[in-house]
């Protein structure tokens, strides 16, 4: 189980909240993933609350491109330039509860990615034991478990506060504690960031272009697709591929390079085609309709060929050639399969899907 160390953020007191405030958000304009998913928003909270803006958000969680994630972690990427978190993940929420009421009593803010059997409220209570969702906890008192939600009323300012139960207690078996904030004063500017990543971008990307392209010729062809196939894929692009070309986007954006500003514009670009395709992924999962698969099928290729253009860009900007790549899309498959498990699985082996 994680521990917190003396880098992490303290409740500043009566002057300062936590907050989900769309006017100050990076690109919030109609809804919370208008760019960013649940957890990245947690995240650009605490640091709005530690005294970043917007700009320095999105430096500040910008990294080189690694759409179809490396690696064998399934969980959200946690590890950037402005922040890092540890993640604990317990069999039984009351193994983590006492590390939860700790960091919260000592003002410390917390991710839950919460057990939705358990969780009040949640779609799959008493039905699944999903991780499908994550809040921001930041307060704890005798009325309740405060939180941030995307999911909650705007009206309300997108705060719930939840009585403390044995059922909302069970439900907190995995977190994430932040164990480092740099502070915003050491962000990199537009310049410094395009030296940091964009040549470090360019052939990650073609790889992943590749697995897009086989992907959507090769291994899905657009047919119906099983339930937790099509909630992975959500979460899949609304998680980690939509996040990293928006928030680089924006940290890029305004520069005076003009060359640097091709690659802002082709990000920010395909951040949309990323958003849309994530929407339509969701009807895949809500409606089951043959339509929206095909036009999620679709969309995978208009994605991949904004891609290209965004390579293009990413080449001119490093005086490279665009290098060549293969893929056959099974790294990717891969990645669905283990990000499925991770939030659908219930530590139970998936079942068989089209892809794998």
């Amino acid at each position: 189980m994680s521990e917190l160390t003396k880098d992490v953020p303290r409740d500043p007191g009566p002057t300062g909240t936590y907050a989900f405030d769309p006017r100050a958000a990076l690109g919030w304009k109609d809804i919370g993933l208008d760019g960013l998913g649940c957890f990245l928003r947690s995240v650009e909270s605490v640091l709005l609350h530690e005294g970043y803006h917007a700009a320095q958000v999105a430096r500040g969680l910008s990294r080189p491109l690694d759409l179809v994630r490396r690696g064998e972690w399934y969980g959200p990427e946690s590890d950037y330039p402005a922040c890092r978190l540890r993640w604990a993940d317990e069999e039984q929420g009351a193994d983590a509860w006492p590390a939860i009421e700790r960091a919260l009593t000592d003002g410390r803010p917390v991710v839950l990615m919460y057990d939705g059997f358990h969780w009040p409220g949640d779609p799959y209570e008493g039905e699944h034991h999903y991780h499908h969702h994550m809040v921001l906890a930041h307060r704890l008192d005798s009325t309740g478990l405060h939180l941030l939600d995307t999911d909650a009323p705007a009206d309300e300012g997108y705060a719930r506060r939840l009585p403390v139960t044995d059922g909302l207690i069970a439900a907190c078996s995995r977190y994430a504690l932040f164990d480092h904030i740099a502070p915003p004063s050491r962000g990199r500017d537009a310049r410094e960031l395009a030296e940091d990543v964009i040549a470090g971008s360019v052939r990650p990307l073609a790889e992943d272009i590749a697995e897009l392209r086989a992907f959507h010729q090769d291994v899905w062809s657009g047919a119906r697709l099983p339930l937790l196939a099509a909630k992975g894929l959500d979460v899949m692009v609304l998680g980690d591929i939509q996040p990293q070309l928006f928030l680089l986007g924006h940290a890029l954006d305004g520069a005076t390079d003009a060359r640097v500003q091709a690659v802002a514009d082709a990000l920010l670009a395909a951040a949309r085609r990323a958003q849309k395709l994530g929407l339509l992924v969701m009807g895949l999962h809500r409606y089951q309709a043959e339509g929206v698969y095909s036009l999620a099928h679709e969309e995978v290729r208009v994605l991949t060929d904004r891609l290209e253009e965004l390579l293009a860009a990413l080449c001119a900007c490093a005086d490279t050639a665009v290098p060549q790549a293969e893929g056959d899309g099974s790294r990717l498959v891969r990645r669905l399969r283990g990000e499925t498990a991770w939030c659908f699985g219930e530590g139970r082996p998936l079942p068989e899907t089209p892809f794998a």
